[in-house]
């Protein structure tokens, strides 16, 4: 597992999934135990392991406040500490050191979020300004689960060059695939860039290091067409893709995609949401047959064009900044 990857915030598991039923998730390459409180609903984020003997928490069950170790009874509060030892003589002291390792954990956005470190970085907030807004209606579309690095991922949903190739037919970008010159702007949580087709404005927000936000805004309906247009299109319409690449170990990652819109809100999300299996599915064929699943550490093992490879040359000097291992990047 990468220790510095550890700081920053994942998904985990969608709200609804976690309940006081415990159950094991994979982040990191480590097992952890999500469990819901039976009495006040607090979700609880663990290292799947009983300090006792080593048996996997998310075996047991869920009594209270308390979650019960299967092999021994053990049990645990939602801070880690242990709260009861059956073994032992009613009114015995509960040794310190009896307490499982547990995380830093946020609900937001319909989804578990944890951070595997107890300083966490600033939690990725973007979201929270459509969330609030009532002339926006958000919605989560599904997870997407490919044999790759989580950084892979994330440079697949940045670049729109590759749109008139993988996509061909049913993405494009409406002037052609030549790419204009445009700038990439960084920011202390990640940065910025936005691209005009002559159909839309693209505005991107990556949140370092595994989200991208693409904000698709129509300036003109009659100037072309993707796939989650449709004939009501018109201008100032305004459709917020979101891409969360939560890295479950270094070669597997779990793609949650959410999708918040400014018009249509009468109608059912799936006839905005409907096609990203088609799109995904183009793109997972493309990027899980990249070598290696890693991104190359030094820049010069890949061809960099400067126009349409300007944002990724960004993204890879910022994850050359947290001091990844010598020949790998996430």
């Amino acid at each position: 597992m990468l220790d510095v990857l550890r700081k920053y915030w994942n998904p985990v598991a969608r709200s609804e999934e976690i309940t006081p039923t415990p159950t094991r998730h994979m982040m990191l390459g480590e097992q952890l135990v999500l469990w819901r409180t039976s009495d006040s609903g607090t979700v609880s984020v663990m290292k799947d392991l009983c300090i006792h003997r080593g048996a996997a928490l998310s075996g047991g069950r869920v009594e209270g406040e308390n979650i019960v170790c299967p092999y021994h009874g053990w049990r645990y509060g939602a801070d880690g500490a242990c709260t009861h030892i059956p073994s032992l003589p009613e009114g015995s002291p509960i040794p310190a050191k009896a307490r499982t390792t547990t995380y830093p954990v946020r609900e937001a956005y319909g989804l578990i979020w944890v951070a595997q470190d107890d300083d966490p970085a600033p939690f990725p907030d973007f979201l929270d300004a459509y969330e609030s807004d009532p002339a926006f209606r958000m919605c989560y579309v599904s997870h997407y689960d490919w044999a790759t690095s989580a950084g892979r991922v994330l440079e697949n949903a940045m670049d729109f060059s590759h749109f008139n190739f993988v996509h061909k037919g049913y993405t494009e970008l409406a002037d052609g695939p030549v790419i204009k010159p445009y700038e990439v702007k960084r920011s202390d949580r990640g940065f910025t860039y936005a691209y005009d087709d002559g159909h839309l404005v693209r505005d991107y927000t990556v949140e370092f290091p595994f989200i991208v936000h693409d904000r698709k805004s129509v300036t003109n309906p009659e100037g072309g067409k993707t796939w989650s247009d449709d004939g009501e299109s018109k201008a100032g319409d305004c459709t917020l893709l979101t891409f969360i690449a939560a890295p479950v170990d270094e070669a597997t990652t779990r793609i949650h995609v959410l999708v918040s819109r400014n018009h249509g809100l009468n109608r059912p999300d799936e006839d905005f949401t409907s096609g990203f299996d088609v799109v995904m599915n183009q793109d997972k064929v493309i990027v899980e047959s990249q070598r290696p699943e890693q991104i190359p550490m030094d820049l010069k093992e890949e061809l960099h064009l400067r126009m349409p490879d300007a944002h990724a040359v960004l993204y890879r000097r910022m994850l050359r900044e947290i001091d990844l291992p010598e020949g790998y990047m996430p």
